[in-house]
């Protein structure tokens, strides 16, 4: 697993020196952050935000309206949004929160969500937040979930499910 952070850093050298806030905190604050992570050549992910602030001391980045991708085979499968999030800039762990939704391109399902994390080194998400996954045969509703970045395998918990479609 290889992550490129060129991206990151072009965007520190861009800020210009780190500010510090009442409680002396570093941090840089960055336009248009990309951060993409690759195994054995192919692109697994990249994260996409408007607006960033990374707190150095913390070692993470807050994220305004942040946009990850993921790949399979070098194509995109899924794409998950939401309105903030934070990425750990050691582990890559991603935190998304406020109107979270992680559309499937491959099955055209939809989970959406209040929070949702991302391992980096797991390749998995999880929440213990209330989840709806609306597949083209039914829906899936829950508090608590465990799925893979293109939904090819979900494991809600305290599930509820609706089917409304014939089976394919």
């Amino acid at each position: 697993m290889r992550v490129h952070c060129a991206a990151l850093l072009l965007a520190l050298s861009a800020c210009g020196k780190a500010e510090e806030d009442v409680q002396g905190e570093r941090r840089q604050i960055m336009e248009g952050l990309t951060l993409s992570q690759s195994e054995k050549g192919q692109p697994s992910w990249t994260l996409k935000s408007r607006h960033a602030v990374l707190h150095e001391d913390e070692k993470r980045a807050t994220l305004a309206e942040p946009v990850m991708e993921f790949y399979k085979y070098g194509k995109a499968v899924s794409r998950v949004t939401a309105r903030s999030g934070e990425v750990e800039t050691e582990s890559h762990d991603v935190r998304l929160s406020s109107s979270v939704a992680l559309d499937s391109f491959e099955d055209k399902s939809r989970l959406t969500t209040s929070e949702l994390l991302y391992s980096s080194a797991r390749g998995l998400f999880t929440t213990t937040a209330e989840v709806l996954v609306k597949r083209p045969e039914g829906a899936l509703r829950g508090r608590g979930l465990e799925a893979k970045p293109d939904l090819s395998e979900v494991r809600i918990f305290d599930q509820r499910s609706t089917f409304s479609g014939a089976p394919r």
